[in-house]
């Protein structure tokens, strides 16, 4: 069984960009994935992502807590991450209209989520140089436009991310992600 649990938080975006953003070293760490260029998500990008017309940013911390029993049934790294997929599926199937929902009541706002999920299974249409299916929902994550969600999450959230040194499923699962208005 899983719990979600949410938290919020604000900061001026004046005091988020001097202090929790460095374009340069997120993009080096962006080149060493697999996804990078791979995902209309993900650097590098074709236009510029303007970021001067906010003024405020509210994030938003989701976090997926494991029980012991479903931990303990996931023996191998394929099972964690199938669980951990799951998972974040459902959460995000409530998770993306809600940002959405709250970039409608703020005009001129923008959503940040996670990695792209709208193509479900099909893969991102960007390395057979496709458009993007969805252009209009598209929304990137804040490590794509170089944030450190991380110290992000730990500073400003409360919240230490969990990370798998062994394979196997982590306790908890954080989503971070933010409204810019």
């Amino acid at each position: 069984m899983t719990t979600v649990t949410e938290k919020t938080a604000s900061i001026a975006m004046s005091d988020y960009m001097a202090k929790y953003r460095n374009v340069r070293r997120f993009l080096e760490y962006c080149k060493q994935c697999p996804r990078y260029g791979n995902l209309w998500c993900c650097p590098p990008f074709d236009h510029d992502i303007d970021l001067s017309d906010y003024n405020q940013v509210l994030l938003i911390g989701t976090t997926i807590h494991f029980d012991d029993a479903t931990r303990a049934a996931c023996h191998t790294p394929e099972e964690s991450n199938a669980t951990a997929k799951q998972s974040i599926d459902e959460v995000w199937k409530d998770l993306l209209p809600r940002l959405y929902q709250l970039e409608r009541s703020h005009p001129g706002s923008r959503c940040f989520t996670i990695q792209c999920r709208l193509c479900g299974k099909q893969d991102c249409t960007r390395p057979q140089g496709q458009p993007c299916r969805h252009p209009g929902k598209l929304r990137n994550s804040l490590e794509a436009i170089g944030f450190d969600v991380e110290a992000t999450a730990r500073d400003l959230l409360g919240i230490t991310l969990e990370w798998s040194t062994d394979g196997l499923l982590p306790r908890a699962i954080t989503l971070v992600t933010a409204l810019f208005h």
